[in-house]
């Protein structure tokens, strides 16, 4: 079995910054980490990135925005953490024909993910550079 080496998060918030900044969106997470892990190659042969970190390392980068497009949920569940930054979610109120107070969805304030009861589950994830 071939040693792995984990490159810094520094290092790495450098090479993704580059790459969308470059093509100005990368439309799925698994090929911005495909495409960082072949950029970090060239560097070294044995480092080794996941998808959900370079998802969070580019999270903690201010030009760029990170899109989540959602898909239909069978079921309507209360989620309690952000599924993109995993950030507070804060509900989204409203009242109905009755007066009464009830909810209606979820919103971040940390990344701007927000979603209805019925699409609430994360689907791919776009990242987009801020011009």
């Amino acid at each position: 079995m071939s040693p792995h080496k984990i490159p810094k998060d520094d290092f790495v918030y450098q090479v993704i910054r580059d790459i969308v900044r470059k093509r100005g969106h990368v439309d799925t997470q698994e090929e911005l980490c495909y495409l960082v892990v072949k950029r970090l190659k060239g560097y070294n042969p044995e480092f080794v990135l996941s998808g959900k970190r370079s998802k969070k390392i580019a999270l903690k980068i201010p030009e760029i925005k990170i899109k989540a497009k959602t898909r239909k949920s069978p079921k309507m569940f209360e989620i309690k953490k952000c599924p993109v930054c995993e950030g507070k979610l804060n509900k989204i109120y409203g009242t109905n024909l009755l007066n009464k107070r009830i909810n209606l969805g979820y919103l971040c304030k940390r990344c701007g993910f927000s979603a209805d009861l019925s699409s609430i589950v994360p689907m791919r994830y776009m990242f987009v550079w801020k011009k």
